[in-house]
């Protein structure tokens, strides 16, 4: 399991982390009888220790990516879902995600909740998820997205509230280089 782990954090720009898990038998008590502590080190000469001590949000997501990920390879999960995988990551690393999420949705079916572009743009399939209100009650509204719509959602979230040619133009591309890596898989 661990190895599996770490080789799935490889893949998720994490080159460099050590990644274990340690059990131990306690006494029984209210929790069981088996304690289970995540250990890590992410950077060269570090010791291991206890994950929640070490672990930026960028890594602990990257960690539950890939904890989940390994886990659904042993059991016949169908879905899995991701409540904003991404919180804490940017650039490179939010690159390494959406490409491992759709790495797994070519096996499982991935429902991914992101406000990144990097990982809208690698959705097969896309959603804005809008809340309101009308005539005095909170709404939600859940609309499929065509091609323009996404592009014009990806630069919207790139960009904020003013929406340019240049975010359009560049969402654009990221939208072709999403497909283009999607066809390799």
């Amino acid at each position: 399991l661990e190895g599996r782990i770490q080789e799935e954090l490889r893949q998720l720009d994490m080159p460099k982390v050590q990644f274990s898990i340690q059990f131990t038998e306690e006494e029984m008590g209210p929790g069981g009888m088996d304690s289970v502590r995540f250990l890590m080190s992410a950077n060269v000469g570090e010791a291991l220790r206890p994950i929640q001590k070490v672990a930026s949000g960028g890594e602990l997501a990257r960690i539950m990516l890939a904890l989940k990920n390994v886990l659904a390879e042993q059991e016949a999960i169908g879905t899995l879902v991701f409540d904003e995988v991404d919180t804490g990551v940017s650039g490179r690393a939010a690159q390494k995600v959406a490409e491992k999420l759709a790495q797994v949705s070519r096996r499982k079916q991935v429902l991914c909740v992101t406000h990144l572009p990097q990982l809208a743009a690698m959705a097969d399939t896309h959603f804005s998820v809008e809340k309101g209100e009308r005539d005095g009650r909170t709404y939600t509204e859940v609309v499929l997205l065509d091609r323009q719509r996404r592009t014009a959602e990806l630069a919207r979230i790139t960009g904020g509230s003013k929406v340019t040619d240049a975010l359009l133009e560049s969402a654009g591309e990221l939208l072709d280089g999403a497909e283009a890596y999607r066809e390799t898989l």
